[in-house]
Order: C-alpha cells, then sequence, then structure tokens
C-alpha cells in the first residue's frame, strides 16, 4: 500500500530537482509522467523555483481517484515547500534542510468488492523487481543506483482523512478523521519510502486501517515517528461543527432529507434547529442554528452504544456539505 504514496513523493522529488528549467514546463511534465507512473491523474496547479534563494514552491497538487473509482481527489495537497541544497544537487545528491508539507485531504474509498483506491493504483500493482546481479562494472552500477536523498527536517500539516465504505451498498458509509496535524517535526529523512511511511502512518493510522498494512513500515522509522494515541486519539468527544454559507432553513431541509435517504430519521423540530437520526448505526443529533458572523453553523454529535463516535459526526457533516452546495 505504501507504493503509491512513495510514487508520488518520487513525483514531487523531480519537480525540485529539476526547478532550474522553466516552471511551466517542468508542471507539465510531471503532470503528464506523474500520471503515467502512479496510474491516476496528477495535477499541478502551480510551481514556482529560485535558484538564487534555492527554494521551490508546489501548490495545489492533487492525486485523483485511479479508474473505476470516483473521479474526485484521493490526496489534497495545497502547498508543499521546500529548501533546496543546489550543491549537493550538482554532486548528484538530494539535500533538502528543510521541508514544509501541507496535506489537507486524504480520502479513502472502499469499493463494493473491499478494495481500497489506493491499491488499484498502477505503483500499488507493481511486483517488486528480481535482486539483480551484482556488477563489477562501476559505471553500470552508478547508473541503477537512485540518487541519494537527505531531508534534515520535514514539517507535516494534516487537517484529515475521509473514509467511505461501499461494501455494505450503493450508500457508503462515511467517516472523517480530523487529525488537526500542525507542525510535527520529523529529522533526517533519508529516502522517499521513508518519507511515504511517514506520511502513511500518521495520515491512516486513526483511520483504524492497521490491517491494511499501516504500521508495516515502523521498523523503518522507530518509536519516534509513530502518532500519538494513534486509533484512540478521537475518543475523547463525540461532536464535530462546521460552518456553510447557505441559509439555515435550506440547511435543516437538506438535513431532513439526508436522514430519509441515506439513515433513519427518529425527529426533527424546525423551531430550535435540530434533527435527530441513526446513521451508520449510530444515534446522530444535528444542531442547526445562525452563527454570529451570519453563516449556519451545524454541530454534529454521534454515539454508539454510549461511545462517543466523533468519526461519524464528521462523516454526516461531510454527507451534508456535498449535499448544501
Amino acid at each position: 500500500m505504501k507504493k503509491w504514496l512513495v510514487g508520488l513523493i518520487v513525483v514531487v522529488v523531480v519537480l525540485v530537482a529539476l526547478g532550474m528549467a522553466k516552471d511551466v514546463v517542468i508542471r507539465g511534465v510531471v503532470q503528464t509522467m506523474g500520471s503515467q507512473i502512479v496510474g491516476a491523474p496528477i495535477k499541478v496547479g502551480h510551481f514556482s523555483s529560485s535558484i538564487v534563494f534555492q527554494k521551490v514552491h508546489i501548490k495545489r497538487l492533487r492525486l485523483y481517484n485511479p479508474p473505476g473509482y470516483p473521479s474526485e481527489p484521493m490526496l489534497d495537497i495545497p502547498e508543499i515547500r521546500v529548501d533546496a541544497d543546489l550543491f549537493s544537487l550538482m554532486k548528484g545528491k538530494l539535500h533538502f534542510p528543510l521541508v514544509i508539507f501541507d496535506l489537507k485531504e486524504v480520502v479513502l474509498i472502499k469499493d463494493r468488492a473491499g478494495e481500497l483506491n489506493v491499491n488499484a493504483l498502477k505503483v500499488s500493482r507493481q511486483k517488486p523487481e528480481a535482486e539483480k546481479t551484482r556488477s563489477d562494472d562501476k559505471t553500470q552500477k552508478s547508473k541503477s543506483s537512485p540518487m541519494p536523498m537527505r531531508i534534515d527536517v520535514m514539517k507535516l500539516n494534516m487537517e484529515r482523512v475521509i473514509f467511505k465504505d461501499y461494501t455494505k451498498g450503493d450508500q457508503p458509509v462515511v467517516q472523517v478523521f480530523e487529525l488537526n496535524l500542525k507542525d510535527k517535526i520529523f529529522k533526517d529523512i533519508q529516502s522517499p519510502e521513508q518519507l511515504a511511511s511517514v506520511i502513511m502512518i500518521n495520515a491512516l493510522g486513526p483511520a483504524g486501517l492497521q490491517s491494511a498494512g499501516v504500521y508495516a513500515a515502523s521498523t523503518l522509522l522507530g518509536v519516534g515517528f509513530l502518532p500519538a494515541g494513534v486509533a484512540g486519539v478521537l475518543l475523547g468527544k463525540d461532536d464535530a461543527v462546521q460552518e456553510f454559507s447557505q441559509p439555515v432553513e435550506k440547511v435543516f431541509a437538506q438535513a431532513v432529507s439526508l436522514f430519509q435517504e441515506t439513515g433513519l430519521l427518529k425527529s426533527k423540530d424546525s423551531a430550535k434547529g435540530i434533527v435527530k437520526g441513526i446513521m451508520d448505526g449510530a444515534d446522530v443529533t444535528l444542531v442547526i442554528k445562525k452563527s454570529a458572523n451570519g453563516k449556519t453553523e451545524v454541530t454534529a454529535s454521534a454515539r454508539k452504544l454510549l461511545i462517543p463516535k466523533p468519526d461519524i459526526a464528521g462523516g454526516t457533516l461531510y454527507r451534508l456539505s456535498e449535499r448544501v452546495k
């Protein structure tokens, strides 16, 4: 499962390594080649580099779902900022003193057959090559060896993970895990694989996907790289809050329709702005009101057998946001 993320990281590394070329050309090349390598569309909104200041700036990098899954972003990266060491690049080494990785959203989708979208990517399906025979020819060995890479410090920001499960029917069970990871620091990362492991563990761990191999790479990282609390990090509260620009009446009506069509509507009170029902096996309550800034604020709380379910609360708000546009 880690291979698809490694492929995406290699694409980012290529963006940085080619920083001396024209930015627009690089963006087009990476979108084309990266899509072929990963097996799914990659879009880069903006790319800029400075040889003088040795910096690279990437904005709005999105990896979309592979064929057979909804045509929506699987990985949304608003911004990547890199401090590059140009002199090391001239010596055949990729050295980045600082990398700031802003990851907004990871959308994991399990289809009716139970297959994850990440496993349908081309790089995830590739079988590892057989071990090559050692050669005494140093030139040939040099050509086949990857360029060494080192990141001194990486700051990782993550907002949330969305998990959509279609195994139970046409309407998916949607869970949203609010990570709100801010400036988590990792040091001395020495390969794209290790970088992929860091991102994968911190993004997928709270979603409870250990069975999908989330922690398989932990031996590469050490205890210091693992997220605190892992699967239980969200159990302290049962609610989630989101604002909408649409009026209260419209949001209330869509909330009622949401329970009627994808769950079970138990009660509704338009005067108090409260809608109650069952969603994904949990008791969910939506409190809809006008906020101080004039927008519509919706607070969703969810519990299942008295256990807080913030992921289901967040998933309900996500479904509501898809309807209220």
